[in-house]
Order: C-alpha cells, then sequence, then structure tokens
C-alpha cells in the first residue's frame, strides 16, 4: 500500500519546464520558483543541463548554491563532459540519460546493443569515480524491449548507479501498462526506481500514479504540467491526488500550489487552462442549478475535495442555468431581501437573457432593484 511507504516528488520545471515552446525563465526566476518549490516541500529539484547554454549554466550554478532542503540535481547526457559540467559546478546529484528503445539505438546514436551496453557502463562509473550520486534515465523506455530494459537496469545498478529512472519519452503508456512495466523493473533491481510520464495522450498523471502503486518511489512533475509537446504531470494534481486520494502524508504545502501556479504563469507567460484540475478558474466552480442547490446543502455532493485544502476559493455561477435556490442563495448572501414573487421575476429574466453568461454582484443588484421599483 501507499499509505506505508515513502513517496519522493522530483520537480522538473526548471529543466523540463524550461523545454516548453516559448519559455526561456531568467536565473532570478528560476530561483523564485525554487525557493517556492522547496518551502511546498518536493524531494528533489532539477536545476538544469547546463551544457544547454551559457545562461543554464550560470543558472545551474546560481541554484546549486541556495540553501534548499530539497536534493538538487543537474541533468545531462551520458557523456564524460556533461558529467564535468555537474562535478565543475558542485551538484551533488546528476540525472543522465540514455535512449534505449531500437529508434534511439538506431536513429539518435547508430549503435548496438552491445555499444550502448558499453557506453552506458562506461559513463555511470566515470561518474560515480567523480562522486557523484546518479540517476540513470532509460529514455524512452516505453519502447524498449522489455529483456534489455532489466539488462540496462541492473547493469548500471552494478555499475554504481543510485536510481533507475524509466522514461515514457512519447507518453505512449496506459496506466495498466505502466503498472506492468514498473512492477517487472522494480522486481529486478534493488535501487529505487523512479519514473518520468509524458502527457501526449492526456494520461500522464493517471500513468504516474499507477507506476507508484505499482512500486516506484519517485515521479517526475512540473508546475502547471509545463514540459516538451503535452508536458509532464502537473505538479498540484499528482500530489492533491497522492494526499486526498491515497491518503499520504508527506506534509506537502497543498496551500501553496495556486501561489506557485500563478507564479509560474508570470514567468512562462502561458495561461493557464480554465479546466485545469486543483489550480484552474473554473476547478470549483458551480453552474447548473442542482449542482449548486446540492453543493449550498452540502459541497461534497459536487466536489471531491475541499477547495480550503489548496487554497481555492467555491464560486457559483449565476446564468440561464440557474435555478431558485442557487440564487436565493447568492442574493441572500448580497444581503438583498426578496419576495418568492420577485425571485421568480429575476429568475425569469436571467433566463431570457442566454448571451449573458455570468450575472455578477452589480449586475443582481440592478435587476433586483429595477424589478423591486417597477413591482
Amino acid at each position: 500500500m501507499l499509505i506505508n511507504r515513502k513517496i519522493q516528488i522530483l520537480d522538473s520545471t526548471l529543466r523540463e519546464g524550461e523545454q516548453t515552446p516559448g519559455v526561456s525563465f531568467t536565473s532570478e526566476q528560476k530561483v523564485a520558483i525554487a525557493k517556492r518549490l522547496d518551502v511546498f516541500g518536493v524531494d528533489f529539484i532539477e536545476l538544469g543541463h547546463p551544457a544547454v547554454s551559457p545562461d543554464v549554466y550560470e543558472a545551474v550554478e546560481v541554484l546549486n548554491d541556495l540553501d534548499l532542503n530539497a536534493i538538487k540535481m543537474a541533468h545531462g547526457r551520458a557523456v564524460k563532459s556533461d558529467i564535468n559540467d555537474a562535478v565543475a559546478i558542485g551538484v551533488p546529484w546528476m540525472g543522465i540519460f540514455f535512449g534505449t528503445s531500437p529508434l534511439s539505438l538506431k536513429h539518435k546514436f547508430n549503435v548496438t546493443k552491445s555499444e550502448a551496453l558499453k557506453r552506458i557502463e562506461s559513463t555511470v562509473k566515470y561518474g560515480k569515480d567523480k562522486e557523484l550520486k546518479l540517476r540513470f534515465t532509460a529514455e524512452d523506455a516505453s519502447r524498449t524491449d522489455i529483456d534489455f530494459l532489466i539488462q540496462v537496469g541492473q547493469l548500471v545498478q552494478n555499475a554504481g548507479a543510485d536510481r533507475f529512472s524509466l522514461a515514457d519519452t512519447v507518453g505512449c503508456l496506459t496506466p495498466t501498462k505502466t503498472k506492468e512495466l514498473v512492477n517487472c523493473i522494480v522486481s529486478e533491481l534493488d535501487i529505487p526506481v523512479h519514473v518520468h510520464c509524458h502527457n501526449d495522450f492526456g494520461m500522464a498523471t493517471a500513468n504516474a500514479l499507477s507506476a507508484l502503486e505499482a512500486g516506484a518511489q519517485c515521479v517526475d512533475v512540473t508546475v502547471n504540467g509545463l514540459g516538451e509537446r503535452c508536458g509532464l504531470p502537473p505538479l498540484a494534481e499528482v500530489t492533491t491526488a497522492l494526499t486526498e486520494l491515497y491518503k499520504i502524508n508527506q506534509n506537502w504545502n497543498l496551500g501553496l500550489l495556486p501561489e506557485l501556479s500563478k507564479l509560474v504563469v508570470s514567468f512562462s507567460k502561458l495561461e493557464l487552462k480554465t479546466n485545469r484540475p486543483i489550480t484552474g478558474k473554473n476547478a470549483f466552480t458551480h453552474k447548473a442549478g442542482l449542482h449548486v442547490k446540492a453543493v449550498v446543502q452540502e459541497p461534497k455532493s459536487y466536489e471531491a475535495i475541499s477547495p480550503e485544502i489548496v487554497n481555492r476559493k467555491r464560486h457559483l455561477v449565476i446564468d440561464k442555468y440557474t435555478g431558485k435556490a442557487a440564487l436565493k442563495n447568492r442574493l441572500y448572501e448580497m444581503g438583498l431581501t426578496i419576495s418568492d414573487q420577485e425571485l421568480k421575476t429575476i429568475l425569469k429574466e436571467i433566463k431570457s437573457q442566454p448571451e449573458k453568461v455570468s450575472w455578477g454582484d452589480d449586475d443582481l443588484t440592478s435587476l433586483a432593484q429595477s424589478i423591486q421599483r417597477n413591482v
């Protein structure tokens, strides 16, 4: 059961998140994000891939100097030069990756399986000789032959790697397939297993949770689900699900999620989808009359979690779908006293204006006063 296990979260907003098309964070912005992630309570913060560009290298240096509780990890290819960068900066952990699928071996590296194994082993040993803590990621693991994937995992474990990560690089796994894959790998290794899920089919969060159910210890996330193409599992979805659905108590500061989300929106210039779970504008908004009536009586009727848990507020929309109970409750909260006949008249007027998708307090006050004068 997950409830009895230590679950870890690796946030990759500063690395994978910056790979989102159109996004480039400054060092100052990365520092601000890292500090809030640390207060939130993530276990690992991926600082970036120093070899990408001078500004990323400098940012990793700055981030590595921060006094954080989270473990700092650099990112890089399975090559000595990338490892040398991490060593020069002084980052304690490094995540190195190498594509293991037939597509990667043929089209990215033009190597045989045997040649790939030799390169992977020598690089891991080189990193360990440099006294780095290492996480090895099998890129495109979900499309790698399972026997070869096990061979890679056992190889890096024997070479001294501290963690083994499975990357669903193109997001083609399903929750069932994820569980089967992770179960298999966990049973063959003694070191902790991580997963890196992409959201190309909209299943990144489900796959991440399935991986944890199957024995993975750590999952990669980003704030607002940023990342290549369709991104990674969002930090908010994974940690709130683990807390509320799986009853995991990791002392994550869920109330910080809206602030983190807004911070990254302001830096990335990418607007958050209104229907994004947990942090989206509509996550705790109710519209249909029967829904609103039930929520007014008992919020659990249409809410899996209370908005207060994640520092959000409930919002009830007034429009053509509104019922009498919802409208009466809203007017009462506004301090307006009206008769039953006036209520019916106000509701009829609202329903006669379908083009108006939301009635604010000022609109309702004006309408109610107009109807009361006429009466």
